[in-house]
């Protein structure tokens, strides 16, 4: 009887080691963000038209929760070698579909640089003009929506729509190649969206108004849980006295 007893405790510890491993293991993953998955990365500096050569690219890691359609695999690589650049690409620098031209004879239309599964939808007229004289292809952007909170008060109120949105188009320029036709006064703005994130702004705009935030292109954050802005947080000190503290700002270059 002892010795059922002592194999049951045995197996039920050996049992419970087993899963506090899984569990930590679980729990390291998705501290990393994931699994690791090879891309391929700029080994050096390539200027635009350039045709790719397997000695210009180097093989680097990312978590998973970080990739996007448009970051070309490392298994990718035959499909990328001797086609030419669109733009000018520095070193360590992760390669991206939309870097590329369609062919290696052609630079190839707007529509072949929308990677599968996504969409090209622009959004014009308000504010946008202003920003837009700043703004190039290969920017990141947020888009802000401001409109009547629906119900039987007369509310207006601010909230972040979509974050991290990929500018594909300023105008009718969308790539460095496009030197002839600059972007400087155009209202238009062709951002990188799913299929649902079209919809949502679609029907944002259509009373809605649209504001464009730039943001670096580097920042790849989502900030969670944002609140809506209503007049409120304007005039009463104390809420804009909370929105005024702010994280350490690094160095403008």
């Amino acid at each position: 009887m002892n010795r059922v007893a002592l194999l049951a405790s045995v197996a039920t510890a050996a049992l419970g080691f087993a899963l506090l491993v899984i569990y930590v293991r679980q729990f390291q993953r998705d501290v990393r963000g994931g699994d690791p998955v090879e891309l391929l990365t700029m080994r050096q500096d390539v200027a635009v038209g350039m045709p790719l050569t397997e000695q210009m690219l180097v093989v680097r890691t990312l978590p998973e929760n970080y990739l996007e359609n448009r970051q070309v695999l490392a298994s990718d690589l035959p499909r990328v070698l001797g086609v030419r650049t669109s733009i000018g690409l520095e070193a360590n620098q992760t390669l991206l579909w939309t870097d590329l031209a369609t062919t290696r004879n052609d630079r190839g239309s707007f529509s072949n640089r929308i990677p599968r599964g996504m969409r090209a939808m622009s959004v014009t007229g308000g504010d946008r003009r202003a920003i837009s004289n700043l703004m190039r292809p290969g920017d990141r952007v947020d888009v802000l929506l401001t409109k009547a909170k629906p119900g039987s008060e007369a509310k207006v109120v601010t909230l972040p729509l979509l974050q991290n949105l990929l500018v594909l188009a300023v105008g009718s320029s969308f790539g460095a190649t496009d030197q002839d036709v600059s972007p400087i006064g155009s209202d238009s703005v062709t951002l990188l969206v799913t299929i649902d994130q079209a919809s949502l702004l679609a029907q944002a705009r259509r009373d809605g108004t649209l504001s464009i935030v730039l943001r670096n292109q580097d920042d790849l954050a989502i900030n969670e849980g944002l609140a809506e802005t209503d007049d409120s947080d304007v005039l009463e000190r104390e809420k804009r006295a909370r929105r005024q503290r702010r994280l350490r700002i690094e160095r403008v270059r």
